[in-house]
């Protein structure tokens, strides 16, 4: 596992995060919040609503999150364990646009985009749970979480993360869990049917929205992730250590919220962070900074004893091209190997830098991230795999093609020895050729076109599906009459 910085340099961070906390503290503008945290001792500035926050209640906090929680998905071989030791994928969120299946061109993405980029992340086996990779533009704002969180419950088996932008969209989304559970009170039992994820406004801020929805998951103790999302030499430090000690100030402040909110609260501590490039005035995500950046802050995470969850595999090519390849992989396999509980953005299937949608990129990133699990899987060396006897049957005249014993330990060992690729061309020049000298755009665009032609998963039960489509159109008419 790759470990980028030293015992000295995690504790020379942390002691640096610390005194930001302490001396610099944190704007949290909800009065709410502040009063809990003054109740447990921080200092608080109620006019400014900085929180200054000490270090021991940093390590209470600590002690009272969950070192792994599980995410329940419909179909119970999906579920996962966040913390268990694997570097989980996810797709990518929230693309304003999308680039269209058939024709190519830019557009609002829509509903229907939605439903069809949920249902390919249900298929592709690299994402392992699932984001909202568009927020459509077709539809009303005034059940806008509704709609989109339906979309997903409705087009995959796997674990959902929906989308909290608003704190009443939020609260209608946690109504519809409640609905999909069985009531409330199933809910309450089991609310890690949804996460979700939250980032604050750097430098060293939180809006009263985002902390409303912070307290609502800390309630029902919804797990969710809280990331840093600045900009090295924008909002936060031109030099990575001081933007590391800025995030983890962030990061920790909604860790001792949360936990005096809501103790035992499942919690994944991450990163949205990355470089400005000051060229532009663009967020740079492509960047090997970006990289860097999440593999600092998964070290810290683990030395905290927190899982970790970085938003590794965003492009910011225009197009699923070279470069959108080499940014996803180069910095989704980074976080990977430096052992990221939760890959976000890895599956991306987006451009832009989170903007623009694209079904062949999406097909492109399961591939990228098929081979980055493969990679991080290993070498598995056991008495059996290193197969001294099978190479002295084989000897030096016969191969492992010809040999009897020998097709049947590769029969035995095949697939968990090697990853095959669903779009990649490993074909003879002349096959290839043959078969139309097709880029790998054009065959992720194939491929896509089939999934969603072909792939079908369980519905819904029908009166669970009706009381949530209730739900949506009693939202719409209480914002009609607002």
């Amino acid at each position: 596992m790759y470990k980028l910085l030293n015992r000295d340099e995690i504790s020379a961070i942390h002691s640096a995060s610390m005194e930001v906390l302490e001396r610099v503290g944190v704007v949290i503008q909800h009065d709410k919040a502040l009063k809990i945290l003054a109740e447990a001792g921080a200092a608080i500035d109620f006019t400014a609503k900085v929180a200054r926050i000490p270090e021991y209640l940093v390590h209470d906090a600590l002690q009272k999150c969950p070192r792994k929680h599980r995410l329940i998905a419909r179909n119970p071989k999906h579920s996962i364990v966040i913390g268990d030791g694997n570097s989980y994928f996810t797709n990518g969120f929230g693309a304003h646009y999308t680039l269209d299946l058939n024709t190519g061109e830019r557009r609002l993405s829509t509903l229907k985009d939605l439903e069809e980029f949920t249902l390919l992340a249900d298929f592709f086996p690299a994402v392992d749970y699932v984001k909202p990779n568009i927020l459509p533009q077709d539809i009303s704002k005034t059940a806008w979480e509704l709609e989109i969180a339906l979309a997903m419950f409705t087009n995959t088996e796997k674990h959902i993360s929906p989308v909290a932008l608003t704190p009443a969209g939020w609260r209608d989304v946690i109504e519809m869990a409640k609905i999909y559970s069985g009531g409330e009170e199933e809910f309450v039992k089991n609310p890690a049917i949804i996460d979700t994820g939250f980032n604050n406004v750097p430098p060293l801020k939180y809006t009263p929205e985002i902390i409303d929805m912070i307290l609502e998951c800390a309630n029902y103790r919804i797990p969710f992730d809280i990331s840093t999302g600045l900009l090295s030499s924008a909002s936060g430090p031109v030099t990575l250590a001081g933007s590391i000690v800025q995030g983890i100030a962030e990061n920790h402040s909604i860790v001792v919220l949360t936990q005096l909110a809501g103790p035992g609260t499942p919690m994944i501590w991450g990163s949205c962070a990355t470089m400005l490039d000051q060229r532009y005035g663009t967020a740079a995500y492509g960047s090997p900074e970006n990289g860097l950046i999440h593999a600092a802050f998964c070290q810290m995470a683990h030395h905290y004893g927190l899982p970790y969850y970085g938003a590794a595999g965003v492009v910011d090519s225009k197009v699923p091209d070279q470069q959108a390849a080499y940014e996803n992989t180069m910095n989704a396999l980074l976080a990977a190997v430096s052992g990221a509980d939760v890959v976000h953005d890895g599956v991306y299937g987006i451009v832009e830098a989170g903007v623009t949608a694209s079904y062949e990129m999406f097909a492109i990133s399961n591939a990228i991230c098929g081979a980055i699990r493969r990679i991080s899987k290993g070498i598995q060396v056991t008495p059996e795999t290193l197969a001294v006897d099978l190479i002295e049957t084989v000897g030096h005249e016969r191969n492992h093609l010809n040999t009897p014993e020998a097709l049947r330990f590769t029969k035995k060992h095949l697939l968990e020895e090697q990853w095959y690729p669903m779009i990649s061309n490993r074909t003879s020049r002349p096959e290839w050729e043959k078969r139309g000298s097709k880029t790998i755009e054009e065959v992720a665009r194939e491929k896509v076109k089939e999934i969603l032609s072909t792939h079908k998963i369980e519905p819904l039960d029908k009166d669970i599906e009706t009381a949530m489509r209730s739900l949506i159109d009693n939202r719409l008419k209480k914002g009609a009459t607002s």
